[in-house]
């Protein structure tokens, strides 16, 4: 007798050889689309950033390009404290991490030290251009008839020897103008480091007995690719940690230790932790579904089809993914290892009859026989996933292809391929007694068999009573919100180093910030002016500290010549200043010949600008960006310019937002509250689509089934949404964009098991309703494995996500059994073991009633 091959398969007949080239069509035309568009379009990539999760805000309107762009530059930009007992070794610690950080590659800058020849370039750059950047204070003197106090001043700092700006500038300078804006701006480019002052040539604070000396950083584009081999953030902490040991190891540490802040840092926690959770829940998921199949089936093929079929799914999701959006985010391959409970299913009512129906004698007749209730399945699922699609979130759309087309390489894998495997034996007698149990009953404490017809829907009934009467004592909690604050929570170390650089820093940036509009350059200059007037008279008030603006450090050109016409009036002190100063006769002609070439002299955003200020400018600079922007002449441009002003212990949001509104060239931004306000605007835009999902469903229901099952089947959805609330509730987490999501798979997924049952009551025989039983369970219990799994998760997204996929497909699978009727047949529990044997099953098959 001739052994069969362990991977048999059978020789298909012609009108089936065709299914087969099906599947590879639709996985090469995709993973060749995917190669073929490299070339064209450049690498795809993975995405980990964690603000790529969040929305942009509608509310800025057209000035959203520039926001991604702002959001880009922060996002790239880390601050470490070097903290030690005293200032020595903080500083030596921030020395020997700079060596370290400066030739690594990671960043596109980085400062440390502020280099004792940046003063003398403040001083070149204001002495070059300082009828042009008069102060705020010194051109009200003058415009106010006080030029004669200027005069004063410069004479008391001239003989008094507290001047910071070098003698040599005085025969051309003797009024100091240079040292006046010197000061001013040199204070103001420091501005962004809050309580940090400058000693021994680098930016350091004290705070709670220790010094702290301050580095900051841009990460480049690698840097922010946030892989965890190659993270920045891994560099960085390897870095610091190398410099600590070293010190300890030369006895001269001083208590060193490194404080981080930053984007990078979070996005490199929360990125590495999903990755860490991905290969966890994949790793422990396959584990116990292989652990299923091999107590079911007894056999390694159904788990070596299982594996394949799933690990192709995965592997056709995320190629389509990345061909349509040349990227995937980390989120969205979180979210899809669930193809591993949910593509899973249809093998599992495959394999089930595969192994264990006598009277499906081959591939073919095996695919007839569950088809209808799959491609229900499939169908409905789709709809879901495909409404997705409409969601105005990139994050949503790429989970919707990912699930869509896993999904759909699995249908087609159990439709295409499994079929030409060759049909084994069913296994009889005792071997079939170890899977139902004595009297054709299977895991009866799992699966309610005997519950009686009458009493299943006063159950159902009762269970709904249920869920409303924990929504009405929970009712306070049932409310739409979503805060990105509650999304992640720092944790540990990284905690504890933004605590410490908050309090040592003390910038007061609440995370506030104005957008600023204009058609060019200079329309963009007066705007920001504009805006800094009513800032100045909110820091008068006591609203506001200070502020970074772009403009304080290049006017307008508009307010430029305005200064140098203040600065006018200074030629008529000109020659009794300079015989004050004790120079020879002919000084002040010079001096004012030397006015009118200065004056023809402007500072522009393009300029070459001293290295501190050229770092904060760029910072506050965003450029231009999106759509075509309009002058005040309505002449339309190729885009608007855009600059960030940054207020700086700001008070009362409401005031900013009035100033806000008060220009049309003005956007002021609170991240937090206004990506919040989006969320929620985006939770009724997926309620609604959930409503469209349930209305398609329904229609395909119909098309399928009498009014009365397809009543019985939508009624499934609402028990799912109030049990989902009531858990929410119960666990006080509110209706946000995320659970909503979480409710549209529900939909989806949660009606399989009643189409299942559904295709079932049509076949009257017991043992092939207990076969239908087996694998709804299994299929239930794969699932559900897979959504429990990310109801474990650290990252809040992804827990509340798995929270309720989980909460509604387990009420969905209950909800089914209760709103259908029994599954195994009054006849099969009379005829007891006698469908065991395939001649059983088959008396069984034609005297069953099905009820």
């Amino acid at each position: 007798m001739k052994k069969r091959p362990c991977f048999p398969l059978t020789s298909a007949g012609s009108a089936e050889r065709w299914l087969p080239a099906v599947w590879l069509a639709v996985h090469g035309a995709v993973f060749l689309g995917l190669f073929l568009s490299v070339p064209l379009m450049g690498p795809p990539r993975i995405n980990t950033s964690l603000l790529d999760i969040l929305p942009a805000s509608q509310g800025l309107r057209e000035a959203a390009a520039a926001d991604r762009i702002l959001g880009e530059k922060t996002s790239r930009q880390v601050t470490i404290l070097s903290g030690a007992a005293d200032f020595a070794a903080a500083k030596q610690g921030a020395e020997a991490l700079y060596q370290k950080l400066a030739g690594s590659g990671v960043f596109e800058s980085l400062s440390f030290r502020i280099d004792p020849l940046a003063a003398e370039d403040f001083f070149r750059f204001f002495y070059k251009y300082r009828y042009a950047l008069l102060d705020a204070g010194t051109r009200r003197l003058l415009e106010d008839g006080k030029a004669g106090e200027i005069a004063e001043d410069a004479l008391a700092m001239a003989y008094g020897s507290f001047s910071i700006s070098p003698l040599d500038y005085l025969e051309e300078d003797p009024f100091f103008l240079t040292e006046r804006e010197t000061a001013g701006l040199l204070g103001s480019s420091l501005a962004s480091s809050g309580s940090m002052s400058l000693k021994d040539e680098v930016l350091a604070a004290e705070s709670g007995g220790r010094w702290y000396v301050m580095l900051r950083g841009t990460l480049a584009g690698a840097g922010v690719a946030l892989t965890n081999r190659d993270s920045a953030a891994l560099t960085i902490y390897a870095a610091c940690g190398d410099v600590v040991r070293e010190a300890e190891s030369s006895g001269e540490d001083g208590g060193l230790g490194f404080y981080y802040s930053g984007v990078p840092f979070h996005s490199y926690e929360s990125s590495s932790g999903a990755q860490r959770e991905i290969s966890l829940i994949s790793t422990v998921t396959l584990a116990i579904i292989a652990a299923l199949f091999l107590l079911i089936f007894r056999s390694l093929l159904p788990l070596v089809c299982a594996v394949a079929a799933v690990l192709m799914s995965i592997l056709l999701a995320l190629a389509s993914t990345l061909l349509f959006f040349r990227e995937v985010h980390v989120l969205t391959f979180v979210f899809g290892t669930t193809l591993i409970g949910t593509c899973v299913d249809y093998t599992i009512h495959y394999f089930i009859q595969w192994k264990l129906n006598p009277l499906l004698k081959t591939g073919a007749e095996i695919r007839s026989h569950i088809f209808r209730g799959i491609f229900l399945s499939f169908v409905s699922s789709a709809v879901c996933f495909f409404v997705l699609l409409f969601a105005p979130f990139s994050i949503l759309r790429q989970f919707a292809v990912f699930l869509l087309m896993g999904l759909f390489s699995s249908f087609l894998s159990v439709n295409c391929i499994f079929p030409l495997l060759r049909k084994k034996s069913p296994e009889t007698g005792g071997a079939a007694r170890r899977v139902f149990g004595p009297g054709g009953q299977f895991f009866s404490a799992l699966f309610p068999l005997r519950i009686p017809g009458a009493a299943k829907f006063p159950i159902f009934a009762l269970a709904v009573l249920g869920a409303l009467f924990l929504l009405f004592v929970n009712r306070g909690r049932v409310k739409i919100e979503n805060n990105i604050a509650s999304l992640y929570t720092m944790q540990g170390a990284l905690l504890e180093s933004e605590r410490i650089s908050g309090r040592v820093i003390n910038l007061g940036s609440a995370g506030w910030y104005f957008l600023v509009k204009g058609a060019d350059a200079e329309e963009l200059l007066q705007n920001e002016e504009r805006l800094r007037t009513a800032l100045d008279a909110e820091i008068r008030e006591g609203n506001l500290g200070s502020y970074a603006a772009l403009s304080l450090f290049v006017p307008s050109e508009k307010t430029q010549r305005e200064n140098i016409l203040a600065a006018r009036n200074l030629l008529s002190l000109a020659e009794e200043q300079y015989r004050n100063l004790g120079f020879p006769p002919g000084a002040a002609e010079r001096f004012r010949e030397d006015f009118e070439k200065s004056a023809a002299r402007f500072v522009r955003i393009d300029d070459e600008l001293p290295a501190n200020i050229r770092d904060l400018v760029s910072n506050l600079r965003i450029g231009r960006a999106g759509g075509t922007g309009r002058a005040a002449s309505g002449v339309s441009g190729a885009g608007a310019f855009y600059s960030c002003v940054l207020p700086l212990h700001a008070k009362d949001e409401v005031v900013f937002r009035r100033i806000a509104d008060n220009g049309e060239n003005v956007f002021f931004v609170n991240k937090v509250k206004d990506i919040g306000a989006e969320l929620d605007r985006l939770t009724g835009i997926m309620l609604t689509l959930l409503f469209a999902a349930w209305c398609a469903i329904a229609v395909i229901v119909r098309l399928s089934y009498s009014w009365k099952k397809t009543l019985r089947i939508c009624a499934i959805p609402f028990f799912l949404v109030l049990v989902s609330l009531a858990v929410l509730a119960c666990l006080n987490i509110p209706l946000n964009f995320f659970p909503v999501t979480g409710l549209i798979l529900v939909f989806g997924l949660g009606l399989d098991y009643i189409f299942y049952i559904t295709e079932s009551e049509k076949r009257t025989g017991g043992r092939e309703q207990s076969l239908t039983a087996l694998a709804i369970f299994l299929s239930f219990a794969t699932t559900a494995l897979s959504f429990g799994a990310l109801a474990l998760s650290s990252f809040v997204p992804v827990q509340l996500f798995g929270i309720v996929v989980f909460s509604g497909l387990t009420s969905a699978y209950i909800s089914s059994i209760l709103l259908t009727r029994s599954v195994v047949s009054e006849n099969q529990r009379r005829t007891g073991a006698a469908a065991d044997s395939p001649r059983g099953a088959e008396a069984a098959e034609g005297n069953g009633d099905g009820a």
